[in-house]
């Protein structure tokens, strides 16, 4: 699905193999090792369909729609020219926000015991312009678009009690800026930009239905046009005294429509003042401890038409919107939150020595910081790229690079988090220590809204409906051999394989010479990925959405090559330009592909040794009976049989 964000526009610079400054084309378009004229086809009736809609002048400056990046992982399509990291901000604008970020990194960085001496946090937000960074200029917003909203959030994110807030803040703001009528952007965008009014997401619920979508739900009064909200929330980050606009999410029922074919969802703005809204208990939380995430109750709230947002019984089409600005802010979090994890931990490395030898000079200690730079090095890469793709092309699918982000982003902080606490020892149990903190914090973010399970099957079955329509055709005759005998005569010629795959998609043209080998990880990475999944939809066809453990195993391989593919086109264009220590970017780009390429070759070959090889199958037999016995079933060791 086409999904329309926009923000801000500028253009894109490519540095070819000479090192050169080449600048985009606007109507370049990918290539590919395999991929056919049907998919063309579609992508261009997509794209024709898309620009046919009338749109702003900031969204007529940006380039045409490309067809999706990380999707196209999946049926071994590459688009070279996207290897050009995104600058979409322009230089004297970039001056301009980072001396706008002045007073936000002063503020936050100022000692902890300072924090007393901040009488109002709210207010202190307000002043620092910190709720209105992506509101539109024409409601006294800062007009940022998504590049340098997410920059310019970085010293707040710093903060987790603090970011929480404005972070579900901004996910709200972008929603009403992308699907708001003009009437609710003039009614909520100004006051939302001076934080009079304080923005938040009601979105999930303690003990949700087991038929149902949600337990809080709507009904429409016919007489009036007016709704019935009623039910509650939970996990909603509040702000106790400040007025607050909750994005709930409730179900609905059509009209004259009964069952389940007529329930659908509906999303509603519903303000903290209106009579039947109040805030329930606070949930005392593992992690994120100072912040205020508590119940709301509303008890047969009256709401009016002009508080729905999008169409009613239709709010599952603007879900996915909103929960991908909320993939790229809580990914946000996680960046900060992993880069002060490492910078804590480098500083205690330094200054600590045991037995007479410095924590920093142990073999160990530095695998384990590197391997800790790489993570956030690939995170902060995937994030920025995935903004400027939105900034730069109209329209431009980013469904599942969003969820690809978050999904490496929170899996790689929370194992930072849990591998810091083995460096520092029982001191990192204290509580109040920052390694208990950051692993408190990291286990929140990991569980909190959409569990990582659940994002990874979205990914792989994202991933897999797209290369279903585009390989419709060749797995249909791979799964009727008797039918098509050439084609089956033609894959047994093939020579590629899983431990030698052969491309032909010359990626190394397009990065620094210097990173020549790591583009050609990317490409064998791509192409067995591409394996893989043909190989998976003409062994199961449709039920391959029930092999939930390979699918895991997609998700994995499909976040890899993104994130090998965001460094790469991060280091090619920081060494290209000479930003300082770029040759050790280029180290760290080189080592996230060389780990990123063993991976991604086991992963596949344990999808194509199928369930039986790769040891699945012994454990769901062994499931069966765990779930029987409800529990452990191994007698003692020590029992005697007589």
């Amino acid at each position: 699905m086409r999904l329309n964000w926009f923000s801000g526009a500028s253009r894109l610079l490519k540095y070819g193999r000479n090192g050169k400054l080449l600048t985009r084309g606007k109507s370049s378009k990918a290539t590919s090792s395999s991929l056919d004229a049907q998919h063309q086809d579609d992508a261009t009736a997509e794209a024709g369909k898309s620009e046919s809609v009338e749109e702003s002048p900031e969204q007529q400056q940006k380039l045409p729609t490309r067809e999706p990046l990380a999707k196209n992982f999946f049926i071994g399509v590459v688009d070279k020219e996207l290897l050009a990291y995104p600058e979409v901000i322009a230089r004297d604008e970039m001056a301009q926000l980072q001396n706008a970020l002045l007073p936000l990194k002063n503020y936050f960085e100022e000692p902890r015991e300072a924090e007393e001496e901040k009488p109002n946090p709210p207010e202190n937000l307000r002043q620092l312009g910190l709720y209105g960074l992506n509101v539109p200029t024409d409601y006294e917003g800062r007009g940022y678009g998504w590049s340098a909203s997410l920059m310019a959030s970085e010293p707040d994110s710093t903060d987790i009690n603090v970011t929480l807030g404005l972070q579900t803040h901004r996910v709200v703001v972008d929603l009403l800026n992308e699907v708001g009528t003009p009437l609710q952007q003039q009614r909520y965008l100004p006051d939302l930009a001076t934080g009079k009014l304080i923005a938040t997401e009601a979105i999930y619920e303690y003990s949700p239905p087991e038929e149902d979508y949600f337990s809080t739900q709507a009904e429409l009064l016919p007489e009036t046009g007016k709704w019935l909200l009623h039910g509650e929330k939970a996990y909603v980050v509040c702000t106790p005294g400040e007025r607050q606009l909750f994005l709930v999410l409730a179900q609905t029922q059509q009209p004259n429509v009964p069952g389940a074919l007529g329930r659908g969802t509906t999303i509603f703005l519903v303000d903290s003042q209106q009579e039947g809204v109040r805030l329930g208990e606070r949930h005392a939380t593992f992690g994120c401890r100072q912040a205020e995430i508590r119940r709301v109750h509303f008890d047969q709230v009256k709401l009016g038409a002009d508080q729905v947002v999008g169409l009613p019984h239709d709010g599952n089409r603007y879900s996915e919107q909103l929960v991908r600005s909320s993939r790229f802010r809580g990914s946000q979090v996680g960046v900060s939150l992993a880069k002060k994890l490492l910078n804590e931990l480098a500083q205690y490395t330094v200054s600590t020595t045991q037995c007479g030898v410095q924590l920093k000079d142990l073999e160990l200690t530095r695998v384990h910081l590197s391997r800790a730079m790489c993570s956030v090095y690939a995170m902060e890469s995937m994030l920025f790229m995935t903004a400027g793709l939105l900034d730069e092309f109209r329209a431009q699918d980013v469904t599942l690079e969003s969820a690809i982000t978050k999904y490496f982003t929170l899996r790689q902080l929370y194992e930072i988090a849990s591998q810091n606490l083995g460096l520092v020892g029982p001191k990192s149990l204290l509580s109040g220590e920052a390694t208990e903190l950051g692993l408190r914090d990291a286990a929140q973010l990991c569980t909190q809204g959409e569990s990582m399970d659940t994002l990874g099957m979205f990914i792989a079955l994202t991933g897999l409906q797209h290369a279903g329509q585009a390989m419709n055709a060749g797995v249909r005759k791979s799964r009727n051999p008797l039918f098509n005998p050439g084609h089956i005569f033609g894959k047994f010629l093939d020579t590629n394989n899983i431990d030698n795959p052969k491309t032909k998609m010359q990626l190394s043209e397009h990065v620094h010479p210097s990173l020549e080998a790591a583009a050609q990880c990317i490409e064998h990475s791509v192409a067995r990925l591409q394996m893989a999944v043909e190989l998976m939809l003409t062994r199961h066809g449709n039920a391959v959405v029930e092999r939930q453990s390979e699918m895991q195993r997609l998700a994995e391989v499909g976040t890899t090559i993104y994130a090998m593919w965001a460094s790469v086109a991060r280091a090619s264009r920081s060494y290209c330009i000479g930003l300082p220590l770029a040759d050790h970017e280029l180290l760290t780009a080189t080592a996230i592909c060389s780990e990123g390429r063993d991976r991604v070759h086991t992963l596949c070959t344990q999808v194509f040794g199928g369930n039986f090889v790769n040891n699945d199958n012994n454990l769901v037999r062994l499931s069966k009976q765990l779930t029987k016995s409800k529990g452990y079933f191994p007698v003692h060791p020590l029992t005697f049989n007589f």
